[in-house]
């Protein structure tokens, strides 16, 4: 079994990527919350065996379980460990034949008793849908959701345009050789 969506993840190399903003936007939504699954929908297929998933383990801990659709990849998330994670998609999402991310996420913020699960779709412009999936929430609320996310997006651009050499130099902070991957 060969898997695309593996070879794009662990091969290396810097692909071309369609903007610092929409990394920074999943950034963002992976710091807010615990993500659950991610789903990602491509302009032109790019991997296809669904019945056959991969998982990817690190240190032996099983990070998530990736199905493949074609033109659909759906990253169901084991363990959430959110630099991990955000090293694992990196670069499927800068792929410039991303048509929209999914990302299924219980949010917790400030002055809330408990966790709410929101589903937030950016689309391939950056623009956020937010739907909350179990509760309706006031619009104030919902405000408080994409404010929340906008400030921590805008800080994360704003560190990946202040760009250090030293940064550009030193180690990936989890070498891929961490990563074990199985293929149904």
């Amino acid at each position: 079994m060969n898997c695309n969506l593996i070879h794009l993840i662990f091969d290396g190399k810097d692909h071309p990527h369609f903007s610092f903003n929409r990394d920074a936007q999943v950034e963002a939504i992976l710091e807010l919350g615990r993500v659950k699954r991610i789903s990602i929908d491509f302009l032109s297929g790019i991997c296809h065996h669904p019945n056959h998933p991969s998982q990817i383990f690190w240190h032996d801990i099983p990070i998530v379980c990736i199905r493949c659709f074609g033109a659909q990849c759906d990253f169901e998330v084991l363990s959430n460990t959110q630099n991990i994670l955000f090293q694992l998609i990196q670069p499927v999402i800068q792929l410039p034949v991303v048509r929209y991310i999914a990302i299924l996420v219980d949010l917790m913020l400030p002055g809330w008793n408990s966790h709410q699960e929101f589903i937030m779709t950016l689309n391939r412009a950056g623009k956020l849908l937010l739907i909350p999936t179990e509760i309706p929430l006031a619009p104030l609320e919902i405000i408080k959701v994409k404010k929340t996310w906008r400030i921590r997006v805008n800080r994360l651009v704003e560190l990946k345009n202040n760009y250090k050499l030293l940064d550009a130099i030193k180690p990936r902070l989890f070498p891929k050789n961490e990563f074990r991957i199985f293929i149904q």
